[in-house]
């Protein structure tokens, strides 16, 4: 039946995408008629797994009386009528579906693709049915859907990524062994559902790898006309970006916060600092001129502190509402230029390299040329500080985009992953010495010129990236 079957050459690659991507069940079969591959909608049809319907042979899919070569010869014979097969059902019922056939003409590794046009997922037959499989098919959301048996019977495409799986390798698997994690204790679909444990805008970190995913879960039982429990579904969202940006809020908040009580203590703790360090430093003198050198150690290391004191003061004030930042084009190259030999200098004295490379020619950007700078101070010297005595800072300067980035890097130890997250957060430090409040003022400096910096670390060395948007 030369107007069904087709002898063409077949890319087993190409064959697979293309299997999965029709509209209706297909199944790939060798030269012997055993099962190569079957997309999605025949395993639907069917009721196999996917693991389950490989390595079958022809006859297990089709009730046929001939051998496979002779039903390959009819289907090749000439005919005005499509030809049509009985397709086996794993219940053991059965369905008459037509057929085309492509093989490829290669005798010594014969393949053929069989095509079974009227075997097609539900089709839309009312607005609730287009409704279903818009939302399964293009909607941004997670859907899963349980036989009575706990098998999937659907799975949508946002679901298939979120969890890290391919659909035609879990349609009428167990919901337990169809996804790896679902069994261990991070799992949030199973067939706890058919019994009635539903949940409502529950709260779940799933792990796709090594990639965090917060999700938002609804899920609970279908039932027939009857009130008969007859499947169950999950539904989830990924909210990771809206955690992410409620994390923001939060440390805005703070730090909003932490400005305000700064901004009405500063004056009152700097005023008595007035007074004690001018006390102190004619004490100093006194007990000098007396000879009293151990007695003018002690006012030596309070003079010392009330300078830490007053530090912390001046980094609180710069939490507080942002004084006015002088705003022209700047030469981020110049800025950066300027500072280097202050670099050196602390590099030279710690046993530290520092290497400077600029990619390309730099636009301008508009920002406080004086604020940048004590940025990149800040950040390099941290780095210089936790090479502990030998390695190479580099810092790279780039445009990319609309951005002009730039990249702080050391050869340190690194930042621990759980560690990451907490740098930039008020207080936070692992210095013995340090406030805690260097990163953050930068960081609110670099997003009050409309910039971002985040770190990276993989275990060895420390990058900071700066984006900055060019004029």
């Amino acid at each position: 039946m030369s107007g069904h079957s087709f002898q063409i050459e077949i890319n087993m690659d190409q064959m697979k995408h293309q299997l999965h991507k029709v509209p209706f069940a297909a199944v790939f079969l060798d030269k012997e008629g055993k099962v190569v591959e079957a997309n999605s909608i025949l395993l639907q049809a069917t009721g196999h797994t996917y693991e389950g319907i490989k390595g079958k042979n022809f006859y297990d899919l089709f009730v046929v009386k001939e051998n496979f070569s002779f039903w390959l010869d009819y289907c090749n014979s000439e005919s005005d009528s499509m030809p049509r097969g009985l397709l086996r059902l794993h219940s053991g019922e059965t369905c008459m579906c037509d057929l085309i056939i492509c093989s490829d003409n290669n005798q010594e590794i014969a393949r053929h693709c069989f095509l079974l046009p009227t075997i097609q997922q539900a089709p839309a037959q009312s607005l609730w049915t287009n409704f279903y499989t818009q939302v399964v098919k293009d909607a941004n959301l997670g859907i899963i859907i349980l036989d009575e048996y706990a098998r999937v019977a659907e799975i949508s495409e946002t679901a298939c990524r979120i969890l890290g799986v391919e659909k035609q390798y879990v349609i009428n698997q167990m919901i337990e062994d169809a996804i790896p994690g679902m069994k261990e204790n991070q799992g949030f679909i199973s067939s706890a559902v058919l019994k009635g444990v539903s949940v409502s805008d529950k709260a779940y970190s799933w792990f796709n790898g090594n990639q965090r995913i917060e999700l938002i879960v609804d899920s609970d039982v279908l039932r027939d006309a009857n009130g008969q429990i007859k499947g169950g579904y999950y539904i989830f969202k990924d909210v990771t970006n809206m955690h992410s940006l409620a994390d923001k809020i939060e440390r805005s908040d703070r730090l909003a916060m932490i400005g305000q009580i700064a901004a009405g203590t500063a004056h009152e703790i700097r005023n008595p600092l007035t007074s004690i360090n001018g006390f102190l430093q004619m004490m100093r003198k006194s007990l000098a001129e007396a000879g009293m050198e151990k007695e003018k150690g002690y006012t030596d290391i309070m003079l010392v502190e009330i300078k830490r004191i007053n530090d912390l003061v001046s980094e609180f004030l710069l939490l507080s509402k942002q004084k006015e930042i002088q705003y022209k084009l700047v030469d981020i190259e110049q800025v950066c230029m300027e500072i280097l030999p202050i670099v050196e200098n602390e590099a030279l004295l710690r046993g530290v390299e520092v290497v400077m490379e600029k990619r390309s020619s730099l636009p301008m950007i508009m920002g406080d040329s004086e604020l940048l700078k004590q940025v990149f101070l800040n950040i390099t010297k941290n780095g210089i500080e936790a090479m502990g005595g030998r390695g190479i800072l580099t810092v790279r300067i780039f445009h990319t985009g609309s951005h002009v980035e730039i990249t702080i890097s050391d050869t340190g130890q690194g930042i621990p992953p759980y560690l990451a997250d907490k740098i930039f957060e008020p207080f936070f430090t692992t210095k013995e010495e340090g406030t805690g409040l260097g990163l953050p003022v930068c960081q609110k400096i670099i997003h009050d010129m409309g910039g971002s910096i985040r770190v990276s670390s993989k275990g060895y060395g420390t990058t900071f990236h700066i984006l900055l948007p060019s004029c």
